[in-house]
C-alpha cells in the first residue's frame, strides 16, 4: 500500500467513530446492490429509506451518496450515519462505492459513478422514487466526483473528449461539501509526507515526476477540473467549505463564486476556525455540522416544495 493510501485509510479509521456516532430510528438499509458489471463488489450502493414511504402513495427524491477518501480509499461504510439522517428526511438514499486508483485512473472512478447515478431508474421501477428529483452529494474526493458528473451532463463535448459515459437522467441538484474542484491548484497543496506526486500519479494512472512537470501528458489533463465547465445548464447546487481546510486548500469559494455567475440557484455554507476543518459536516455530533447539514436540506426541500409526486 503506498503512503497516500496510508494516509487516507488513516484518516477513515480514526474518523470513524465521531462520523458514525449513533443510529437514527426506523431506517431501513438494502445492502450491496450492484449497479453494474464491472466488478461488483466494489461498484455497489446501499439503499437506505424509512419503510413508511413505501406506502404513503407519493414519491420521493432520492440522493446518490458518494464517499470521499483522496480519491484512493474510502468506502461507504463510513458514511452510514450522514445517510441515515438523509433518508430521515424522507429520501430515498443510494450509498455507492465505486472502483479506486490504481485499478482505474480518475475517469474510471467518475464512469463508475456515471453507472451508479443511471442505475436510479431501475431502482424507481421497484420503489417509489421520483425520476425528477435527483440529488446526487459527496464529500473530498465524493464532491469532486458529483461536480464533474453535472460537469458531463451540462457539457456533452466532455463525453467526447474523456470518453466518460452519458448521464442519461436529469440531475435536479448537487450537495457538494469540501471537494477538490480546481486540480491544478490542487496539485499545489502540501500534503504530509510529500504524497501529492504520488496521489496524482495513481489518478492519471502512470508515474509521474517528481515535480510533476509531466501532468500535462496526460490525456484528460484539460479536463479534470469541474470549475472549468461550470455554466447555465448547471443545476441548483449547495455548496460547502471550511477556510481552514489543509486538504481541499482554496477550492470550495471559487467554486462558489464560478456558480453564483452561472447558477439558478445556489446556496452556501462555510465554517471558521481551525476546529472546523476538511469535512467538518462529517462530525455529526457538533452543532455546525448539523447546521450544516440541515441548511443543506433546507435547500432541497424548498426546491422541491412545489414538485409533490403522487403515484397513479
Amino acid at each position: 500500500m503506498k503512503k497516500s493510501q496510508l494516509i487516507f485509510k488513516a484518516i477513515d479509521v480514526v474518523c470513524e467513530k465521531s462520523q458514525n456516532p449513533f443510529n437514527y430510528d426506523n431506517i431501513y438499509c438494502i445492502r450491496d446492490i450492484p449497479f453494474n458489471n464491472e466488478d461488483k463488489a466494489l461498484t455497489c450502493g446501499d439503499l437506505y429509506f424509512n419503510p413508511l414511504i413505501l406506502k404513503d402513495g407519493k414519491k420521493h427524491p432520492i440522493i446518490v451518496n458518494i464517499h470521499g477518501g483522496g480519491f484512493v480509499m474510502g468506502d461507504k461504510r463510513y458514511r452510514k450515519t450522514l445517510c441515515e439522517y438523509y433518508a430521515s428526511k424522507d429520501n430515498y438514499v443510494f450509498n455507492i462505492n465505486h472502483r479506486l486508483p490504481p485499478a482505474v485512473d480518475i475517469f474510471g472512478c467518475l464512469n463508475d459513478v456515471v453507472d451508479a447515478v443511471n442505475y436510479v431508474e431501475k431502482l424507481a421501477e421497484e420503489y417509489s422514487i421520483d425520476l425528477n428529483k435527483i440529488v446526487v452529494t459527496g464529500d473530498s474526493s465524493g464532491a469532486y466526483l458529483a461536480s464533474q458528473i453535472m460537469a458531463i451532463k451540462s457539457n456533452p463535448i466532455l463525453c467526447e473528449k474523456t470518453k466518460a459515459k452519458p448521464v442519461n437522467v436529469d440531475i435536479a441538484a448537487l450537495l457538494l461539501h469540501s471537494g477538490p474542484y480546481d486540480m491544478v491548484t490542487m496539485m499545489s497543496v502540501v500534503m504530509p509526507m510529500g504524497i501529492i506526486p504520488e496521489l496524482a500519479s495513481l489518478l492519471v494512472g502512470y508515474d509521474l515526476k517528481e515535480d510533476m512537470s509531466d501532468i500535462k501528458d496526460y490525456k484528460y489533463y484539460d479536463y479534470m477540473s469541474p470549475i472549468d465547465f461550470v455554466n447555465e445548464k448547471w443545476c441548483p447546487t449547495f455548496i460547502s467549505w471550511s477556510d481552514s481546510d489543509m486538504i481541499c486548500t482554496n477550492q470550495g469559494r471559487p467554486m462558489a463564486e464560478k456558480l453564483m455567475k452561472y447558477c439558478p440557484k445556489v446556496s452556501t455554507f462555510y465554517a471558521e476556525g481551525l476546529s472546523n476543518g476538511h469535512c467538518f459536516h462529517l462530525s455529526m455530533k457538533k452543532d455546525i455540522s448539523m447546521q450544516c447539514l440541515e441548511n443543506s436540506m433546507k435547500f432541497i426541500e424548498s426546491l422541491f416544495a412545489e414538485k409533490e409526486t403522487v403515484i397513479a
